[in-house]
């Protein structure tokens, strides 16, 4: 006659906690070390005029009313450079799309690339999404993937105006990024 082995619910649950905690402990201690890589550029938008590199795509019967531009979306394809001034290095271009998302203050949504056509990161991008709050003196926007010498790449960017236009359809923006690059990114 076969005896049938049975473990204890206590022994059954301290065994799958063990296999956790272990399973557990090597997925952390297997990550290697990561890599930050920081880099300031600038961004050239023209909103008005012939030249424009920011369209507005689409509002509602509000965008035009509200003091926030609410329901508004905006595409976006504007040249980056090394320095605030226009004739300053040129580096590529941020392409991506703008919405207005709060009804009681000028924020936006952003969805948009930053696309490296020249310099040290040449044929690499920078995915970059989240709220930029337009009235606040410094801003900030995550870093949520990239390509090329970006690949896994996370962070943010801390954003503010460098200057407006007394007419108000030019701006320069600058960007401060941080990202964090795992060692393996680099191997692939």
């Amino acid at each position: 006659m076969e005896k049938k082995m049975s473990l204890s619910p206590l022994l059954y649950a301290l065994l799958t906690l063990i296999t956790i905690f272990t399973t557990t402990s090597i997925e952390c201690s297997s990550h290697s070390p990561e890599n930050v890589k920081r880099l300031r550029f600038y961004v050239q938008d023209i909103v008005g005029g012939d030249n424009r590199t920011v369209w507005m795509v689409a509002k509602t019967n509000l965008s035009d009313t509200l003091p926030s531009r609410f329901g508004a979306i905006l595409i976006t394809d504007t040249p980056i450079t090394a320095g605030p001034e226009r004739d300053s290095q040129y580096l590529g271009q941020i392409q991506g799309i703008i919405a207005y998302t709060d009804k009681g203050h000028a924020a936006i949504t952003v969805d948009v690339n930053v696309m490296f056509t020249e310099g040290e990161f040449k044929g690499s991008t920078l995915s970059l999404a989240g709220r930029n709050a337009l009235n606040d003196e410094v801003r900030e926007v995550s870093v949520v993937s990239g390509t090329g010498a970006f690949r896994f790449a996370r962070g943010y960017v801390v954003t503010k105006t460098y200057a407006i236009s007394q007419d108000k359809t030019k701006g320069v923006y600058q960007y401060d990024v941080v990202v964090l690059l795992p060692q393996f990114a680099q191997r692939i």
